[in-house]
């Protein structure tokens, strides 16, 4: 406090701040280099354990934060004021969400308090901009559990903790007659709190540099993998999954590139699919990382259900809840505000599955045949299930993967994965061994094992009657979603329509013209002419109007006429004439679905000529 008042350049910065939210025309960006003034200041002093500064606020000015490979498509390129980075990288910020410890959002007004004037009130226009960076930020901050931003509006400020249940905000305080608390809570977030203590997720350390050369002469000398699954800055991440040594927490795992699949879904699931291996074994799985609502069933126990296997359906070897180091409560998104129990049905918890084999995206196809054959296989998955009276219901193009192998076997070029959505509608088959048991010839019998079908309507507690990815969701789902809201609008009723098998269908349709699109993008020329930038920017444009927005009316509006298909005419050069073929014919059968609903054989026949077609050429 003595040093701020004795800076002349820090009461200088205090007085213009004031002039600046008396202003009628000033607005937060006359505010940034101010603060920032505060801010140096206030990283500079040691505390009373002699502790430095570790994090400094950076001010991004005209830097888009960006996620790395995601499959998220309203992927808004939002920002906060000012970023917590790492001092180390303050002259050099970059521009990735994962370098982001904490944020600053600033307002010029006092009324842009963010705390609701009362708890049934709307949310203020404040809070639905801080939300929309807040899921970017613990989306690209691998294993984020909450994330803590600081909140400057006019002359006050607040603290808001933002988690997948909601948010909850500090009191407000002056930060002039209160400055004392102000310099305590910023050299709180720069010095005094851990990467745990910001949010990320306690099972979850960042190697050093040295662990980090470890593992990858181990995965040299075993000739398992090469530094080349990384790139030059990845962070190698070492995960557990917590509780007591009883709950596997010898067992560790190691992050291996970057994500397969990201969800920017902040009160949602918030999936989070990666390569790991087995630190011990060094097996390969997929290992996904979500919140599981006591609502749905654990996606293991779908998998349990599954009677054979088959090449395009993914298989899990392990599951469980994610546990507090050191102890046996499972990490709930409910307790870490303070309220519910962590392990109640009523609350989502953190879940990992391990599943196997592990796949590439859809978009990272070497051809067009490779991607046809992946997706075909897949819908003979898809048709597996659905032969078992299991119902998917959350096809999207995260949870269809191609084979990682070289030269994979008909039918296991591709597969689908993430059951944890599916219903499963049909009698279960169980198995009995009996006791001893004496036939009329009085031969014992021993260990004689008897199936039995048992019919039982909560075989799967399958939450929200109606789920998926809006991008891919089936034509009539949106519609129906759509009336349902200008139902409860006008405080109608409206049920959701049941979502059926032909849905599913329809959705891999949506995927397949996506992934036509977006590999493309992805095998972009390096050493492009003008004419082919202008294909690339047509294509990017296409992509984002078909596949980019993110409400059931939107969505619909790009779905007439197929118009996602009109890709293939709008770019012929780009396209086979199998697959512009193909696309037609899909085209044909999406517009005749209300009088012949689309069925597995019908596109399986599609996809069958087409891959015919493009073998002989």
């Amino acid at each position: 406090m003595d040093l701020f008042e004795k800076n002349p350049e820090l009461k200088t910065a205090r007085a213009r701040l004031q002039t600046i939210v008396d202003s009628a025309r000033k607005t937060e960006l006359d505010m940034y280099s101010h603060l920032s003034s505060i801010f140096a200041f206030i990283k500079l002093p040691e505390d009373q354990c002699r502790n430095q500064a570790r994090i400094r606020f950076s001010q991004p000015n005209n830097i888009s934060l960006i996620i790395e490979p995601s499959d998220s498509f309203d992927h808004q390129m939002n920002k906060p004021d000012f970023s917590a980075v790492l001092g180390k990288l303050i002259n050099a910020p970059g521009n990735r969400w994962r370098d982001r410890l904490s944020w600053c959002g600033v307002k010029v007004k006092t009324a842009d308090c963010p705390r609701p004037i009362n708890a049934m009130a709307d949310p203020k226009q404040v809070v639905l901009q801080t939300t929309d960076y807040v899921h970017l930020h613990m989306t690209g901050q691998p294993f984020q559990l909450f994330s803590i931003g600081l909140f400057i509006y006019g002359n006050v400020f607040c603290v808001g903790i933002y988690n997948h249940v909601g948010v909850r905000f500090s009191p407000n305080y002056n930060i002039w007659s209160n400055l004392d608390t102000f310099i305590r809570v910023v050299r709180c977030i720069i010095t005094n709190m851990t990467s745990h203590q910001l949010g990320q997720n306690t099972t979850v350390t960042q190697s050093t540099a040295g662990l980090r050369d470890e593992w990858f002469t181990k995965l040299q000398t075993i000739r398992l993998s090469t530094c080349s699954d990384y790139a030059p800055d990845d962070p190698v991440y070492e995960i557990s999954l917590g509780g007591t040594t009883g709950h596997l927490d010898g067992e560790r795992w190691v992050m291996v590139g970057s994500p397969i699949r990201v969800s920017l879904s902040l009160f949602g699931r918030g999936t989070l699919v990666w390569r790991v291996r087995n630190k011990r074994t060094s097996e390969l799985r997929a290992m996904k990382n979500a919140w599981h609502s006591g609502a749905r069933s654990h996606e293991a126990d779908i998998y349990k259900l599954i009677q054979g296997e088959h090449h395009g359906v993914a298989h899990s070897d392990l599951e469980a809840d994610v546990m507090h180091p050191g102890s046996d409560v499972a990490i709930g998104a409910a307790a870490l505000r303070g309220s519910g129990g962590a392990n109640s049905a009523d609350h989502a918890v953190l879940h990992r599955v391990f599943i196997y084999p592990v796949g590439r995206p859809l978009y990272k196809a070497r051809s067009e045949l490779e991607l046809i054959r992946g997706m075909r296989a897949a819908l003979r998955g898809h048709k597996f299930l659905c032969d078992q009276s299991i119902l998917h219901r959350d096809i999207s193009v995260g949870n269809i993967m191609l084979s990682s192998d070289e030269n994979p076997a008909e039918s296991a070029e591709g597969f689908l994965m993430d059951l944890e959505s599916a219903l499963c509608m049909g009698p279960r088959v169980e198995t009995r061994t009996l006791n001893p048991v004496r036939t009329p010839t009085s031969e014992v019998l021993k260990d004689t094992k008897v199936e039995y079908s048992r019919w039982d309507v909560e075989i799967t507690k399958y939450g929200a009657p109606m789920t998926g990815t809006l991008q891919f969701m089936a034509t009539d789902l949106l519609l129906s979603l759509s009336e349902s809201e200008q139902a409860s609008k006008r405080e109608a009723t409206n049920m959701l329509i049941e979502h059926k098998t032909h849905h599913g269908i329809e959705s891999l349709l949506w995927i397949f013209i996506y992934s036509l699109i977006r590999r493309l993008l992805e095998a972009g020329s390096q050493n492009m002419d003008d004419q082919w930038k202008m294909w690339m920017s047509g294509l990017t444009d296409d992509l984002n109007q078909y596949f980019g927005s993110a409400t059931p009316d939107s969505i619909l509006a790009q779905r007439t006429e197929f118009r996602p298909g009109l890709v293939v005419r709008n770019f012929p050069s780009f396209f086979s004439a199998p697959v512009k073929c193909l696309v037609e014919k899909l085209r044909e059968q999406f517009e005749l679905r209300h009088r012949n609903p689309l069925t597995h054989i019908a596109v399986l026949n599609a996809f069958d000529i087409a891959i015919a077609q493009l073998t002989q050429s």
